[in-house]
């Protein structure tokens, strides 16, 4: 990491994956990069991801393949009144750092793919998914487990090692 100074803690790195609305999951397919966003859910130092019996993640998410998943928790570009934004142009160095930039919290995860094969571990993983994603449905989640388990895949992305940043603007 270039800018130490943004680094963040595992525990910040945990928080950013929990948070995020979707992550960026990047692997290589024969010599290819493939990359997909998908909905996450973290458990422990497990990422789950669910998708169909068949298909690219079945063919690429398993047998403890490295993938690489990016998660953002947190975009935000500075929105100046003109006294800010004045301010900054008494200063013309001071622009590209705190009006022509984005403040942002991110995590990059290293890690190794497996499908799941357990009925339970799959039923935990599509209920922390549902929870996170649709809470509101909760009482009609074993309902559509009890229909959709067996054509429903699970895999587990385990963590082996992350990184985590964050550039936040200072209030002038």
């Amino acid at each position: 990491m270039r800018r130490i100074d943004r680094k963040l803690s595992d525990e910040s790195a945990y928080k950013i994956v929990d948070n995020c609305e979707y992550a960026t999951f990047s692997t290589i397919d024969e010599n290819e990069v493939f990359s997909i966003p998908l909905s996450v859910v973290r458990s422990e130092n497990f990422i789950y991801i669910h998708g169909a019996p068949a298909g690219s993640k079945k063919r690429l998410f398993g047998d403890g393949k490295e993938v690489t998943i990016v998660c953002v928790s947190y975009v935000k570009v500075p929105n100046l009144g003109d006294e800010e934004l004045n301010k900054f142009m008494q200063n013309p160095k001071s622009l590209g750092s705190n009006v022509f930039t984005t403040e942002y919290k991110s995590a990059v995860l290293k890690t190794l793919a497996y499908e799941v094969l357990d009925s339970d571990e799959k039923i935990r993983a599509l209920r922390l998914l549902c929870e996170k994603y649709t809470p509101k449905y909760m009482k009609a989640f074993d309902l559509a487990v009890s229909a959709s388990l067996e054509r429903t895949n699970i895999y587990k992305f385990e963590i082996i090692s992350m990184s985590a940043k964050a550039k936040i603007l200072k209030k002038i």
